[in-house]
């Protein structure tokens, strides 16, 4: 079981009609292509779309694809809407959340916050908030430190019931 590229990267136009609606465009590019030159030929593409187009083109994104090659076998009873929610502060004074689905209960305290002395947990927190991590608030400002961490449940949808139920 390993994390490999897949074998192209994507390019996603947004599109808005007369109507409101949203529309794409999905352009592959090899996986190995700098992004620096994806994103400028992307801006000529886009230019090369629009002229084309009577919607108007709202930006676009570069996604870099890592997929599984031979996924595991979930826990038992893991259910995704039971998340681990954690919110961030950011050096500009706002915050910034990402979650991660089917928490393990050894991650929590009884009260449902999130164990930030477990080993996987202060090993998290601190691989976000390191100096030289990458990390940002969608701002594009830092991540500086943990506000909160708790387990939170989520609505299902059919596709997540039990099945023996």
């Amino acid at each position: 079981m390993a994390i490999v590229a897949a074998p192209t990267a994507s390019l996603d136009f947004t599109w808005r009609d007369a109507s409101g609606s949203v529309g794409h465009t999905l352009v592959h590019i090899p996986d190995g292509t700098l992004a620096a030159v994806a994103l400028t030929a992307a801006a000529a593409l886009g230019a090369l779309f629009a002229a084309m187009s009577d919607a108007v083109l709202l930006g676009y994104k570069l996604t870099y694809n890592r997929v599984e090659n031979a996924p595991g076998t979930p826990v038992a009873g893991s259910r995704v809407e039971e998340k681990g929610n954690f919110i961030w502060t950011t050096a500009d004074g706002r915050s910034t959340r990402f979650s991660i689905p089917a928490i393990k209960d050894t991650q929590l305290n009884t009260s449902g916050s999130v164990n930030r002395s477990a080993v996987a947990a202060a090993a998290l927190i601190a691989a976000v908030v390191d100096v030289d991590a990458i990390f940002a608030g969608a701002s594009g400002s830092d991540i500086t430190a943990i506000f909160k961490a708790y387990q939170s449940f989520r609505r299902s949808t059919p596709a997540q019931l039990p099945t023996d139920g």
